[in-house]
């Protein structure tokens, strides 16, 4: 099992453990072993490894370091470390375990541990391809570390972390969008070893031996993992959209799941704010994260579009409950955060729903030259500057 592979021969994983005893003591030696591998009650200067708990650690590829089958994880191994750290670490900062030396750890934390983790998972499968590209625990993984990534997104965006490590969006986006790549490869590589079997068990008149039948996995989320790519592109990468969608097959992109996403796209191209925050409102959690690196600039438009309608001259007042409604927020105090910062007055009165007024001014009055939506020269914006904190919709949504 020492021997490198051949070049062109693909790579068999051997290691079965999470990680081998070998690099677990490296690691200990050279100090870098993460807290939540460290055996309980060590000294923290020199932290000893719990070997039951240590996880192969990420490591880039460098041209004198051949790969060895005896360090890559099998397949399985693979998604059993991934289903270990998924469940032991994810929540470690709301439920942790007596098994780990630490047990105050900020979720950020667990959060840089886990994605340097996931990471390795992925390379050890990359590792093995084309073998295990088809395999329903690359499918898995892959699908798994999407919605991991997508739920820090949510957990980190706006979160007063007192902690040294901040979380940087960017980078983020770009371990989504390196998950993203190789899961849709995957599900292509699928149907066309499915479509190529067909196709020769009807040449051969259903000759077929039982090994070469074998079914190719195919993953129960595949549409609601493109439904979560078609609204991440538009979230955060919308110069990328209409070029990913060109690639979609018609089965897919007619697929219920799928066809919902393009319609929020649609929407939301077309200026049909009402409708994204609509759906924005009723959709499930991860959903509405893929939705929500727009929502603001939704929220602002629709605003903007909102205060274009009601008669000037005379002024108008909506209840605080149908604006936190329209608008998509998830409590009262978001509303009339996002309203004050964009120069509407809110009048409290307990006997309106959401105990309040939002006052839509008469034209000429101080109220009016207060907001800057109003303005004459105001145009559509194309940004919105309200700080961003935790999104009071995805909070509800999350609880």
């Amino acid at each position: 099992g020492v021997s490198p592979a051949f070049d062109g021969a693909p790579l068999v994983g051997e290691l079965e453990g999470m990680c081998s005893l070998e690099e677990a003591k490296e690691r200990q030696m050279t100090r870098q072993l993460d807290k939540f591998e460290w055996k309980v009650g060590t000294d923290i200067r020199h932290p000893e490894v719990n070997a039951a708990l240590a996880t192969k650690k990420y490591q880039r590829s460098s041209a004198d370091k051949a790969y060895r089958s005896s360090d890559v994880r099998t397949v399985d191994s693979c998604w059993r470390t991934m289903e270990y750290l998924m469940t032991e670490i994810l929540d470690f900062d709301v439920n942790p375990k007596p098994a780990y030396a630490m047990q105050k750890v900020p979720y950020i934390e667990v959060y840089s541990y886990l994605r340097d983790r996931t990471r390795s998972c992925r390379v050890d499968l990359h590792l093995q391809q084309p073998r295990s590209t088809t395999h329903r625990c690359f499918l898995d993984t892959h699908e798994c570390c999407l919605r991991f990534e997508m739920l820090s997104l949510f957990l980190l965006t706006g979160g007063s972390s007192s902690s040294t490590e901040k979380y940087d969006v960017k980078l983020g986006l770009k371990a989504i969008s390196q998950t993203i790549e190789p899961l849709l490869n995957a599900y292509q590589v699928a149907k066309e070893k499915a479509l190529a079997k067909s196709i020769l068990a009807e040449c051969m008149g259903g000759l077929l031996g039982e090994e070469d039948a074998e079914e190719e996995y195919v993953s129960p989320f595949e549409m609601a993992m493109h439904r979560y790519v078609i609204l991440l592109l538009m979230s955060f990468s919308s110069e990328g959209l209409l070029q990913h969608l060109a690639k979609l097959s018609r089965d897919i992109l007619s697929h219920p799941l799928v066809s919902f996403a393009t319609q929020v796209f649609a929407a939301f191209s077309t200026d049909d704010y009402g409708m994204f925050l609509r759906v924005y409102r009723q959709a499930d959690f991860l959903t509405a994260v893929a939705m929500s690196g727009v929502a603001d600039l939704a929220r602002v438009r629709a605003l903007f579009l909102l205060v274009r309608t009601y008669p000037q001259p005379v002024g108008d007042k909506l209840s605080l409950a149908r604006i936190q409604t329209f608008l998509a927020f998830g409590s009262a105090e978001h509303a009339r955060g996002f309203l004050a910062f964009h120069g509407l007055r809110v009048q409290d009165d307990p006997a309106v729903g959401g105990g309040a007024w939002v006052l839509l001014p008469k034209k000429g009055s101080a109220d009016a030259a207060a907001c800057p939506l109003l303005a004459g020269s105001a145009k559509m914006p194309d940004k919105c500057e309200y700080p961003q904190s935790a999104d009071s919709m995805l909070v509800a949504k999350f609880e």
